[in-house]
């Protein structure tokens, strides 16, 4: 059954069955994440870090197993693997972390989701690579970018908006050569791809888990640990200090230097049977769905000649395509809209927390669709049909 052991996608919306093309938004949750959060509550309830009682026990044992779970997954330690919000509480940490000036660089493609573009805008100069009229961006553009002034490039593994995947190895590589730190943006690689830190010798590493079937409000920060080093502190209060004096106080080591105040405990348990979820069904098998998935859908939508077709002409992608539909009496958040109403097909449409993208596309909206493991080929006929008959 397609959407098995998802509840949300078995009981439909109001009774009815529906298509979920809003994977890049939000995952639904499969029923252990479910469990595991319901499970926390019913026995244990208790804070981590903090208790030496048996519940306090068990609460700690739970939530840094996640912590082993998600090193695990993405081929780090768990020493260097920092529980947050989300992804975007991660960018900012590292902004904070690496105390930015606005007279620092941070070079990135313009074609960045906000969560990876106004932390750098804030905290310091950003220096934008240029997209092409697909959106993709000019990767050769970083070498010229990089300058004494620059601290960090940082790049989306995996566009949330043409469901491109970067040359990182490309680009880390040649931001190491001028001795420049990379962070990279995984929120919508991890749940797709195997990701190896180790081989992508990347340096900080932000992603979310409600992007990878996990609960809202967790997000993961991978720093390399030599890393470390070069950082300051981030948040402060209670749970990060070793030793606290009127005069002076101690961090704790990392990773818990950067997990101050009660942390979403039930959220992270919920990460840690999400990524024994995923790395239940394997990597390689969802990655190989992604693929037969994506290769369905452009085929799908280059049968819509009028349509625009971000992202049309890369090879290597994930399940997601981002369109736009000339019908000039609707915008194209109506077209995702009817979608839903008429043939109750969920998909995205508006700006994808991505503006200056479609400002240098001069595209008012588009229409997205992202798929994963829960979808089939089914899925995406039902979609470009949709469209075909609009």
């Amino acid at each position: 059954m397609r959407g098995a052991g998802f509840p949300l996608l078995e009981r439909g919306y109001d009774g009815e069955p529906f298509v979920y093309l809003d994977s890049a938004s939000t995952t639904p949750k499969p029923r252990p994440v479910i469990d595991a959060v319901t499970g926390y509550y019913e026995t244990v309830g208790a804070n981590v870090h903090r208790g030496v009682h048996p519940l306090a026990e068990t609460a700690t044992e739970q939530f840094e197993r996640t912590r082993h779970r998600v090193a695990a997954l993405i081929g780090a330690q768990p020493a260097e693997i920092v529980f947050t919000r989300n992804a975007t509480d991660s960018f900012n940490l590292i902004a904070r972390a690496m105390n930015l000036h606005t007279d620092d660089e941070v070079v990135f493609p313009a074609s960045e989701h906000h969560s990876n573009y106004m932390p750098w805008r804030v905290a310091a100069t950003p220096k934008l690579v240029d997209i092409d009229a697909e959106a993709i961006p000019r990767w050769s553009q970083l070498k010229s970018l990089l300058g004494k002034r620059t601290r960090l490039v940082s790049v989306a593994h995996v566009s949330n908006v043409t469901g491109v995947i970067a040359p990182v190895e490309e680009w880390i590589a040649t931001a190491h050569a001028a001795g420049v730190p990379v962070m990279l943006d995984a929120s919508q690689s991890v749940s797709h791809l195997a990701v190896d830190v180790r081989a992508l010798d990347v340096d900080f590493m932000g992603f979310s888990s409600h992007k990878m079937f996990g609960p809202n409000g967790v997000g993961v920060l991978y720093v390399r640990r030599d890393r470390f080093d070069e950082l300051g502190l981030g948040n402060v209060g209670g749970g990060m200090v070793g030793k606290h004096g009127e005069d002076r106080f101690d961090a704790l080591e990392p990773p818990f230097r950067y997990e101050a105040g009660t942390p979403n405990i039930e959220g992270v348990i919920g990460l840690g049977a999400a990524v024994d979820y995923m790395l239940g069904v394997g990597m390689e098998t969802i990655a190989a769905h992604a693929r037969e998935l994506a290769d369905r859908l452009m085929r799908g939508l280059a049968e819509l000649p009028s349509a625009t077709v971000l992202g049309r002409s890369a090879r290597e992608r994930i399940a997601l395509a981002t369109v736009s539909l000339p019908l000039p009496s609707m915008r194209q958040q109506d077209v995702a809209r009817l979608l839903a109403d008429a043939h109750g097909i969920f998909v995205s449409g508006g700006y994808h927390c991505a503006h200056v993208l479609h400002d240098r596309l001069k595209l008012d909206g588009t229409v997205r669709a992202s798929a994963h493991i829960y979808n089939d080929a089914g899925d995406i006929d039902a979609f470009v049909a949709a469209l075909r008959d609009l």
